[in-house]
C-alpha cells in the first residue's frame, strides 16, 4: 500500500495506523481519542491528524459541528490493510462512551494461569540462545512431577494455552509441553543437540473441509458462508507441529484424527490432508 510521505519513527507510524483504523471501523476521529490513546499533548494529536489527511488525500473531511475528522463513503486504507480481528482491538479500547449498554467489544473466556514471569523468561531465553534446561514438568499421564532435561526451540498457542516446542532429551523427539504445567525450570547449559532439525515445525500440511453433504443445500450455503468456502472447499495451511490444535479448535475431538471425519456438531467434515 503506498505512502505520500515518510513516516519518521515506530511511534508515528503507530498514531497515525490508530487514526486510519478508528476512521476506516467507527467512520470518525478526534484529538481526544489521541490524547488519550496515547497520552500526547493536544498540539501533538493535531498535527498527527494534519499528517494522516496530508497523506490520504480524501480519506475524510474535519465536521465543524461534530468537531471530529469524519470518513468520507470512498476512504481506503494507505497504511495497511484492514484487518477486523486484529483492528476491533483498537477500536474497543477506543469507544469510551455508552459503557452502560456494555463493552463494545468482548474476547472469548478462558482459564487464565497467574504467569510465573520468571519460568516462562527461563524458557524464552533458552530458546533464544540455544541452550538446554533442566525441568520439572507434571505429566498428567503419569500423575507426576517429572524431571527432563529440555532444548526449547519456538513456542505456540493453541487458542486456549501457550506451549513450548522442545526436544526431551529422554524421550528423544521434539514435543509440545503446557508452559502451565511447568513447576521449575532450573539449571541451564550448552545445547548438545542444535543441529537437530524439527521436522514437524517446519512443514506445512494443507488440510481439506467441505460442508457435511447430508445437510441440505441452505445449510451448506450458510456453512460456506460462515468458513469462508471457495468452490464448497476450506483449505487450511498449518505446521505439522500444530496440526491438532487447529483440528481441535475446528470441534474435530475423537482420536484418533484421521480424515474423512466430521466435527462434533456435524457441520463441517474433514475431507483431506495434504
Amino acid at each position: 500500500m503506498g505512502m505520500d510521505r515518510t513516516i519518521a519513527g515506530w511511534s508515528e507510524k503507530q498514531r497515525l495506523l490508530f487514526i486510519e483504523r478508528l476512521l476506516y471501523w467507527r467512520g470518525s476521529i478526534n484529538r481526544r481519542d489521541l490524547c488519550d490513546h496515547f497520552g500526547i499533548s493536544l498540539p501533538q494529536a493535531t498535527k498527527d491528524l494534519v499528517s494522516y489527511t496530508t497523506m490520504n488525500s480524501g480519506a475524510c473531511q474535519y465536521d465543524v459541528r461534530r468537531k471530529c475528522y469524519v470518513a468520507s463513503a470512498k476512504m481506503q486504507t494507505v497504511l495497511q490493510e484492514p484487518d477486523f480481528s486484529e483492528d476491533m482491538e483498537v477500536v474497543g479500547a477506543a469507544m469510551r462512551d455508552g459503557l452502560e449498554l456494555g463493552e463494545f467489544v468482548l474476547g472469548g473466556s478462558r482459564p487464565r494461569r497467574v504467569a510465573d514471569l520468571a519460568l516462562h523468561r527461563k524458557l524464552s531465553l533458552a530458546a533464544c540462545n540455544q541452550e538446554c534446561v533442566e525441568v520439572a514438568y507434571w505429566s498428567v499421564k503419569s500423575g507426576s512431577s517429572e524431571k527432563r532435561w529440555l532444548s526449547p526451540r519456538g513456542f505456540g498457542f493453541d487458542g486456549l494455552r501457550w506451549h513450548v516446542r522442545a526436544y526431551c532429551h529422554r524421550s528423544e523427539l521434539f514435543k509440545d509441553f503446557v508452559i502451565g504445567r511447568f513447576q521449575t525450570v532450573g539449571r541451564r547449559k550448552p545445547c548438545p543437540f542444535e543441529d537437530l532439525v524439527d521436522v514437524d515445525w517446519l512443514e506445512t500440511e494443507t488440510l481439506s473441509f467441505c460442508a457435511n453433504p447430508e445437510l441440505d443445500a441452505n445449510q451448506r450455503t450458510a456453512l460456506e458462508m460462515d468458513y469462508g468456502m471457495e468452490a464448497g472447499a476450506l483449505q487450511l495451511h498449518v505446521r505439522r507441529a500444530m496440526r491438532i490444535y487447529a483440528l481441535r479448535r475446528l470441534g474435530f475431538v475423537k482420536m484418533p484424527l484421521e480424515p474423512p471425519m466430521l466435527n462434533e456438531l456435524e457441520q463441517l467434515k474433514w475431507v483431506c490432508e495434504t
